[in-house]
């Protein structure tokens, strides 16, 4: 699997899948001569393979990808044809730092931006650490994870770009705010708390520069996580239409006993988002320090399965100058985006007791142990997540 120069995403602008993309699967068996024959019907160029999954990324002419698509799903040779649809971030708008700040893990009914919390509005991480610390390596498919910040370099341990970015590096903020929720490094005088101290982060680009990224892109990194150890998957993304490639790469890694977790969205309503939405993923809603559902939060008991903290959450930034362009090195940011990887700690820590032993497992044991929170029947399945809770015997 290649990468390649062209920018397909920046073109895209406000349309909800990459300008002249499609992606085809072909039934099993078919020729390379049929192939061929297709591509050149329908003036298509191979950009890109999902090998594990028997997809092929192709370039076709701008306007022409809807066409392109009807063309190829009624060929009989073609399992299935669809757009590359787009997905995005889900970052609102708008140690040192553990007991002041890091409320989400500890709430202590600190105030934060102005707001007094409510005492144990928390997932009860120290709590949870006390049983343990975790140890699996979790996925973070994201805008990238910075490469030399002092609370998560020492964490990364494998790492691969996606996109059409000529970096790894996290040039946009997200990644490796997400990064710094999951696993910063704990109990060493410095910045922030991860919650799952001991867990190892991979760091597959899969958003680029401006925070959005192709589901050919995202599929891309399902795989490559799966096939490399990931046990936790974390996806802060979303897009808003679904596919048939994206749901065949989540089902890909529940089906070889990984956990995957994703936003529910921003949106405010019950508007559904992919990944999250999908029966193999695990949907994550956010509340806020007074254990309310965060007014931006994407909800519905149907398909939303758990909620976490996420609003004004203290984590790691860049320590470079970035497109989000909050502080240097720590700072706030809310969102679902924030909550998922709130979430996956949990997950990640599950998988290091004798409650982790298959992601069904963890995946039950995640949803049975949440605190119920009254009032929010309507807006998630479960509760929100407790670690304490999800590692005790």
């Amino acid at each position: 699997m290649g990468i390649f120069n062209f920018n397909p995403v920046a073109k895209a602008q406000n349309n909800d899948h990459v300008p002249g993309q499609v992606l085809v699967k072909f039934k099993e068996g078919v020729s390379q001569k049929e192939i061929d024959n297709q591509l050149k019907n329908n003036r298509g160029q191979i950009v890109n393979k999902l090998d594990a999954l028997g997809v092929l990324v192709l370039r076709v002419p701008q306007a022409a990808e809807e066409k392109a698509v009807t063309a190829l799903s009624k060929n009989p040779n073609v399992e299935y044809a669809e757009l590359d649809y787009l997905a995005e971030v889900f970052l609102a708008p708008n140690d040192t730092y553990f007991a002041s700040s890091q409320w989400g893990l500890e709430n202590t009914g600190q105030t934060i931006a102005g707001v007094a919390g409510v005492v144990d509005a928390d997932i009860d991480g120290p709590a949870g650490w006390d049983i343990t610390a975790g140890g699996v390596k979790v996925a973070i498919l994201d805008t990238g994870i910075d490469q030399d910040h002092e609370d998560l370099s020492s964490k990364i341990t494998t790492q691969r770009n996606f996109t059409d970015s000529s970096t790894i590096d996290d040039l946009y903020g997200h990644g490796t705010h997400v990064g710094g929720i999951v696993a910063a490094v704990t109990d060493n005088n410095i910045g922030v708390a991860g919650g799952c101290p001991d867990c190892q982060l991979m760091n597959g680009k899969v958003l680029n520069d401006s925070g959005s990224g192709a589901y050919s892109w995202i599929a891309n990194g399902i795989t490559w996580a799966t096939d490399n150890g990931a046990k936790v998957i974390n996806m802060s993304l979303g897009g808003s239409v679904r596919s048939t490639t994206l749901e065949r790469a989540v089902n890909y890694a529940w089906d070889r006993n990984v956990v995957v977790v994703a936003a529910a969205g921003n949106s405010a309503n019950r508007s559904k988002t992919y990944p999250a939405a999908y029966t193999n993923a695990i949907a994550v809603a956010a509340t806020n320090n007074k254990d309310q559902k965060a007014a931006f939060s994407s909800y519905g008991a149907k398909w939303v399965d758990v909620a976490a903290p996420g609003e004004n959450i203290f984590s790691t930034f860049p320590n470079h100058s970035y497109k989000i362009n909050k502080s240097l090195g720590y700072d706030f940011g809310s969102g679902t985006s924030m909550a998922t990887p709130m979430t996956s700690a949990v997950a990640a820590l599950i998988w290091s007791t004798p409650y982790g032993t298959s992601a069904s497992q963890v995946r039950t044991r995640l949803q049975t142990t949440a605190d119920k929170i009254p009032g929010t029947g309507t807006y998630w399945s479960a509760g929100r997540v407790n670690a304490a809770n999800a590692v005790s015997p």
